[in-house]
């Protein structure tokens, strides 16, 4: 009788990659584990710090000379506006609320009505009428 193994032609390709998983990553996990790979890998982020700062300012350098908005300059500019709508939006709702329906005849809320004279006469009902 024939084993199961030999009827799967891939289980032995499985066991290759499964036995290469697993010495590559004993591998790996000794070198991480090492003083000497964490003091490289600081140094690594260091300098890329460095060199995305020193981008940054020639950056900011090269479209001042051109004449052109940094980033920075946007993202105030962008604030600037937002707090330019949020005032507008206070301005905005302020006139709503003194100002008269459509019609002209009825104030649109409370405020408005408070400013107008209270209401003495009443309009006649049924048994006025008889």
């Amino acid at each position: 009788m024939a084993d199961n193994t030999s009827k799967d032609p891939s289980a032995t390709w499985r066991e290759l990659i499964s036995t290469w998983e697993k010495n590559v990553n004993s591998i790996a996990n000794q070198t991480m584990a090492s003083e000497e790979f964490s003091g490289a890998s600081n140094q690594m982020m260091n300098a890329t710090l460095k060199v995305q700062q020193a981008m940054g300012s020639a950056m900011a350098t090269y479209l001042a000379t051109l004449n052109l908005p940094s980033r920075a300059d946007i993202i105030a500019l962008g604030e600037r506006l937002q707090a330019m709508e949020t005032y507008l939006s206070r301005i905005a709702l302020a006139l709503e609320e003194t100002r008269p329906v459509a019609s002209g005849k009825r104030p649109a809320t409370k405020i408005a009505r408070r400013n107008r004279p209270p209401r003495t006469k009443r309009p006649p009902t049924l048994a006025d009428q008889s």
